[in-house]
């Protein structure tokens, strides 16, 4: 995290970046690829951030870097039909290939405003370009500035309008990115999860289905999301104290996850609670069991 935190240079004050909701199911209309779409939300979060905190100006990143610190081969070409000039994320509204980027940006009236590279003088200029490639382009994040095509008048995009979105801290992506455990799919299916418990306090849901609702193999999200438990990013509470096969539809209860915050993170991984599974004798046990203590609460 220490070597990101330094590539990046990255202050405590740039943590704050929304996401549009939308995005989830956006990236599944579009991405046929199961494995690319936590890559494709990882990616444009970032480049949502380079852009909001003008990281620009003082560092020189193309794709090649962007797919290193998310944790590829910079040479790894099966996922640039995402993100080059008019792929994927281009074509979808999301992204927009620009030679022109901001150098800094101000907060005054509670208006953003970014000055750009052509704003400045012809000589500031030059000595910016000196280290680049006159083929130099970068992303700029188009549903950050607008998110209704029909209106591209009235910026309403994420810097400006926080509603339908959910609220990412850096220092998750940091904290992802920097384990091999995590990466973009445990920053994706955290993400989710969050934007999931901005709107209600825990999010009961069943395995298949969260799967379902990331567009995840089923396989993937289990790990992953294992991965998030054990590195305390996500508490998960079981709603019933066992689990069989046998038991029926409406007997069978969602898990409750909720995501956790940054500072209470762990480091290392640590033991979590599983659920019992048992066998269809040893449920039937229980059922008796049950009945019995039944029984003599109501006595």
């Amino acid at each position: 995290m220490d070597e990101l935190i330094k590539q990046l240079q990255y202050d405590e004050k740039e943590s704050t970046i929304f996401i549009p909701n939308e995005i989830f199911t956006d990236l599944q209309n579009h991405i046929k690829k199961s494995n690319h779409i936590p890559f494709a939300y990882s990616y444009y979060y970032l480049v949502n951030w380079l852009y909001r905190y003008t990281k620009y100006g003082g560092l020189s990143i193309d794709n090649k870097t962007i797919k290193s610190i998310l944790g590829y081969n910079p040479t790894y070409t099966e996922i640039d039909y995402l993100i080059k000039k008019n792929g994927v994320l281009d074509l979808m509204g999301y992204c927009s290939t620009v030679k022109d980027y901001p150098i800094s940006w101000t907060f005054e009236d509670e208006i953003l405003e970014f000055v750009l590279l052509s704003d400045i003088e012809e000589e500031f200029q030059k000595l910016i370009k000196e280290s680049r490639s006159r083929k130099y382009t970068i992303k700029l994040p188009v549903k950050s500035f607008y998110r209704k095509e029909d209106n591209e008048d009235v910026m309403d995009g994420t810097y400006y309008e926080f509603d339908r979105t959910h609220l990412i801290p850096f220092e998750v992506f940091l904290f992802c990115m920097s384990n091999k455990e995590l990466g973009c799919s445990g920053f994706y299916l955290w993400s989710y999860l969050k934007m999931q418990n901005q709107m209600y306090s825990g999010y009961d849901i069943s395995l298949t289905d969260l799967a379902n609702e990331t567009g995840m193999t089923r396989r993937t999200m289990c790990t992953y999301l294992t991965n998030l438990r054990k590195y305390r990013m996500v508490d998960c509470y079981h709603n019933q104290e066992f689990f069989c096969t046998a038991l029926k539809e409406d007997e069978r209860k969602a898990n409750t996850y909720v995501t956790k915050e940054y500072d209470l993170f762990s480091d290392k991984p640590v033991d979590i609670k599983r659920i019992e599974i048992v066998g269809v004798d040893k449920y039937l046990e229980k059922l008796d069991n049950k009945a019995v203590y039944d029984v003599i609460d109501k006595w």
